[in-house]
């Protein structure tokens, strides 16, 4: 529901008479009390606005709002800094162009000792009816609307000769509601972190640990047939070394364990992963270089799960308790053939244990990167060819990918281009081979005053044996623009694909759908448009307009949504010494058909005036 917000305690006639004495208030210079050094900017704004829609009452009246930036530093900056910045009624398309709902906040940070070997910071924000998005791969967010808070610590110790030390805490929350829908979404989260250095005999030595939780709740018209919430919590720690080998060279080594706790439905899902890697190399010439590596995990499930969770993403129906571990050796031998042509060859050897199954895979092949001038341009080009033979099923498979860059300027016209393809490339899972394309480019020319640009870009992935895997996404844009007088953008996209529905949005599948159970995965599918336009025809005034539309289909198990989303906006702005005339129009609507109630639309309408002031 969109609402205004006030100041408990102001009438209106308060807000009048207080404005129009900040209006006509006398610069005044900054101030220094003691150690103490501060300075105070900021701008108050006064306007009419009204608001209304089907589904909320209609709303006019005065509007007082502002904005004021406070920051500073006690005895030095380097011993204490600190900037505070709040705002009221300051976020609406109507006068700062891409949100429809009021907003009032706080943001503050503080550093401390910052330049001492102990330096440290605390920072702190929250926000009230603030617009936000509910993110959908490679098309228009869903428009929503909460409160948010965040708070964040972090300290430091450098001495030298000492192992270093640094430490951070942070935790924070939000609230929404998605127009269009009755749906209520929410996050929380916590986190700590522990990091420390040391170099020790030519040994470079470190050591870190992490820890996490969070809480969400996801609205029912991405989750399904009801909200779902989620918990979960996850802790890492590990150390690592390093040390100079003869001949150019070095070795590293890195032991880590990672632990994770999921709650999904009643669900849960909890375990651990020991993960240990080594690699060395060597530069016998300027041009030859060796290397090895060995990687080894001991839950290779635990490793797909917590990939999920990373995300965002909740897992059931997935064994972690099964056992299952990984190992990768691989060598590799690279040459500089010529100044802009590397070239390598490699072979390795996977083996792992999963879902009760042991396989193993060999593979041999080479790569080589080029890059020259071509044409009076900029191309390069990576080429990787590989032979893998399988244990379990004796087959032998060919993989290849190839990348390609070309930059010119031809007749005026800047022109970029970039194509990539890959054919069964192995994934996480020595069991599946991935696929994909993609193709950008785009060309720019300016004559005098006149200027002209238009882009285009496509993709494609899947996995080689699994049909339904497909995600893929076109986009399209152009502008043009004369001078200051005019510039139009428009722009279109396609989207469709898999995704995981999280408390932030739907993100890609991060491992093969095959092994992530089918009822945890939402497909979506869908097209957008926008057009904007924007003039400065004399100087201070600022005329703008943009309207964008989405169309998109939703679905996970037998629960499916077909959406839309309009959005229009429109600003006029006139700048006259500190004062800044504004006014402005923005509407939404935003429906669900799984939502039950009838799309949502929102307008909002303003005009008033603001004055930036340097209070001292």
């Amino acid at each position: 529901m969109l609402r205004r917000r006030t100041v408990a305690g102001f009438s209106r006639v308060t807000w009048l008479v207080q404005a129009g004495l900040l209006l006509a208030w006398p610069v005044a210079a900054q101030v220094r009390t003691g150690d103490v050094s501060s300075s105070l900017n900021g701008t108050v704004a006064l306007g009419y606005t009204a608001d209304y829609g089907n589904m909320t009452p209609s709303e006019h009246g005065w509007t007082l709002g502002g904005a004021a930036n406070y920051s500073g530093s006690f005895y030095t900056p380097s011993f204490l800094s600190f900037d505070v910045s709040l705002y009221l009624n300051q976020s609406r398309a109507n006068s700062n162009y891409q949100s429809i709902s009021d907003a009032s906040g706080v943001n503050a940070t503080a550093n401390i000792f910052s330049g001492s070997r102990f330096p440290g910071s605390v920072s702190y924000s929250k926000a009230f009816n603030k617009e936000g998005n509910y993110a959908v791969p490679g098309l228009s967010n869903y428009v929503t609307h909460g409160n948010s808070d965040a708070f964040g610590v972090s300290w430091s110790e450098n001495l030298p000769n000492e192992p270093s030390l640094s430490a951070g805490f942070q935790f924070g929350s939000s609230k929404y509601s998605v127009y269009g829908t009755n749906d209520q979404g929410k996050n929380r989260f916590r986190s700590v972190n522990l990091h420390s250095g040391y170099d020790f005999a030519d040994f470079d030595m470190g050591a870190y640990y992490s820890a996490g939780d969070g809480h969400s709740l996801i609205p029912q018209i991405v989750a399904g047939s009801a909200e779902t919430e989620t918990e979960s919590g996850s802790t890492a720690y590990g150390f690592n070394v390093s040390h100079r080998l003869p001949m150019q060279g070095s070795i590293s080594g890195n032991i880590n364990r990672s632990t994770w706790d999921s709650n999904y439905l009643g669900f849960n899902t909890s375990g651990s992963i020991d993960i240990f890697n080594t690699v060395a190399s060597v530069h016998p010439t300027e041009k030859l270089s060796l290397s090895a590596s060995v990687d080894y995990s001991d839950n290779l499930s635990g490793q797909l799960i917590e990939s999920v969770i990373a995300t965002g993403g909740v897992v059931s129906g997935l064994n972690s308790n099964t056992t299952s571990n990984s190992l990768d050796l691989q060598g590799i031998a690279s040459y500089a053939a010529l100044p802009n042509l590397q070239t390598s060859a490699y072979v390795e050897r996977r083996t792992q244990s999963f879902e009760g199954e042991d396989y193993g895979d060999t593979s041999y092949g080479g790569s080589a990167a080029y890059s020259h001038a071509l044409f009076d341009g900029n191309f390069n080009a990576a080429l990787n060819v590989t032979a893998n033979n399988s244990d379990q099923s004796g087959e032998d498979t060919l993989g290849f990918s190839t990348t390609e860059n070309y930059s010119n300027v031809i007749r005026g016209w800047h022109v970029n281009g970039s194509f990539g393809y890959a054919q069964n490339v192995q994934t996480l899972l020595i069991t599946y081979m991935n696929s994909f394309y993609n193709f950008s480019g785009n060309v720019a020319r300016r004559w005098g005053q006149f200027s002209v640009s238009a882009g285009a870009n496509t993709s494609r992935t899947a996995l080689t044996q699994q049909a339904g895997t497909t995600s893929s996404g076109e986009g399209y844009n152009a502008s043009f623009g004369y001078g200051t007088w005019i510039t139009a953008t428009g722009s279109y996209s396609k989207s469709s694909g898999q995704a995981l529905a999280t408390g932030a949005g739907l993100v890609p599948v991060p491992i093969p759908s095959p092994t992530l159970p089918s009822d945890l995965v939402s497909l979506y599918g869908g097209t957008g448009y926008s057009f904007g336009l924007s003039s400065i025809p004399v100087t201070h005034l600022v005329m703008s307009a943009s309207y964008s539309r989405s169309n998109s289909n939703t679905s996970i198990g037998s629960v499916a949504s077909t959406n839309q989303d309009n959005e229009f906006n429109a600003l006029i702005q006139y700048q006259v010494r500190k004062f800044n005339f504004t006014s402005g129009f923005s509407r939404l609507d935003q429906g669900f058909s799984q939502s039950g109630t009838q799309p949502e639309i929102l307008s909002s309408f303003y005009i008033g005036v603001s004055r930036w002031f340097n209070f001292f």
